[in-house]
């Protein structure tokens, strides 16, 4: 099962121009510009960029549906929830053939602000590289790169936010030869978080503190943000296993190489606030010939026990829930096979489309689906 939560705010913040917010601009960008390198003027000093980004209240969301029992705990144990960062790039330039990116909590109260990036005047309106609130007289970060705007001990620009290091308190993503897409593992940091041991500010994203020191290029990462006007908004996937295979012993299993799949109960249209299940069954392709009183047709199969599904948005095929072997197996009960989505995690007004995978023979004879089932979720 997946719940998805969507970020409240999110800016980034800019050591080149330590007094910017951008906190509603579409783009979250983390660069480094190295020293002696020609970005529209010639640099005498490396600068950075970090991105901060808060789920807010979404946050008390998933602590209660805990407390409710709808979620498992979060936790990295047998039966508990994980939790994942994803954010989408919508453009990337000049990366290394390997990096990795970080996420901490952060550690300080910040505020979002009304800036863009390439507002003229700048607008100092909210969270910057200097300051954690509004404007000249805003509150300084405290700690982060360093404690004051005049220590230049640790970066060039003092400040850049502030976050909490240590076991239990870091996320991290390596990357080689991929897709810059973050799908990071931040469980441990929600867990502090849903278990009230740190409050909740946000992620800060950033590179390695060796990597924003060095010399070297790690290139241009643009993801697209909140106030974004397309689906690639960032989101929290709490994911966990909530397969049932009470009926294996009720319901024969599709044994047949080639099969179709179909969905039985699939409506057009479902609310945003419902809690649907998805009955799904299987029928050879070439069913064998023999003396019957009714059709192979009528015999309702269940699919294999190593079976999963996945959905798209129809129109961009963006993947909004990925194929998983523990979050979405497929249930079994006395009625065939089925899986549960949760509505109210979609964004409604558009239309998505459900896959299903089969997997046989340790994984061996891999059977995906994908001309799809479609739906669309309205308010």
């Amino acid at each position: 099962m997946y719940h998805l939560y969507y970020p409240e705010r999110d800016t980034t913040l800019y050591e080149r121009y330590p007094d910017k917010n951008t906190g509603i601009d579409q783009i979250l960008e983390l660069v480094k510009i190295t020293s002696s390198s020609l970005r529209a003027v010639y640099q005498n000093n490396t600068y950075n960029t970090r991105i901060l980004i808060d789920f807010g209240s979404q946050i008390s969301s998933i602590t209660s549906a805990i407390r409710s029992g709808e979620i498992p705990p979060i936790g990295k144990a047998i039966g508990s929830a994980s939790v994942y960062l994803n954010m989408r790039v919508a453009n990337a330039t000049d990366l290394p053939i390997n990096y990795t990116l970080y996420a901490y909590p952060v550690s300080e109260s910040w505020t979002n602000g009304n800036g863009l990036a390439d507002s003229i005047p700048t607008i100092t309106n909210g969270a910057s590289w200097y300051y954690r609130n509004s404007g000249i007289q805003g509150a300084f970060w405290k700690t982060g790169s360093a404690h004051s705007r005049n220590d230049f001990s640790v970066v060039n620009t003092a400040g850049g936010g502030t976050w909490i290091t240590g076991s239990g308190f870091e996320a991290s993503q390596s990357f080689d030869y991929e897709q810059p897409d973050v799908r990071m593992d931040v469980t441990d940091i929600v867990r502090q978080w849903v278990n009230g041991v740190i409050p909740n500010y946000g992620f800060i994203v950033k590179h390695s503190t060796t990597d924003e020191r060095n010399g070297e290029i790690l290139g241009d990462l643009k993801f697209y943000g909140l106030d974004t006007r397309t689906i690639y908004v960032p989101r929290l996937e709490v994911a966990w296993n909530d397969a049932v295979l009470t009926g294996t012993g009720s319901r024969a299993e599709i044994s047949d190489d080639i099969f179709i799949p179909y969905i039985k109960n699939i409506r057009n249209e479902y609310r945003e606030n419902e809690r649907a299940i998805f009955r799904v069954g299987a029928r050879p392709e070439f069913p064998t010939k023999t003396y019957s009183t009714s059709s192979n047709y009528l015999i309702d199969y269940r699919l294999p026990t190593s079976s999963y599904y996945s959905i798209q948005d129809a129109v961009t095929m963006e993947t909004i829930i990925p194929f998983d072997t523990i979050a979405t197996q497929i249930s079994c009960d006395d009625k065939g096979s089925f899986f549960k989505l949760r509505l109210n995690t979609f964004q409604p007004e558009r239309y998505y489309k459900i896959l299903l995978k089969v997997e046989r023979d340790g994984g061996s004879d891999v059977q995906t689906f994908a001309e799809g089932f479609y739906f669309k979720v309205v308010r």
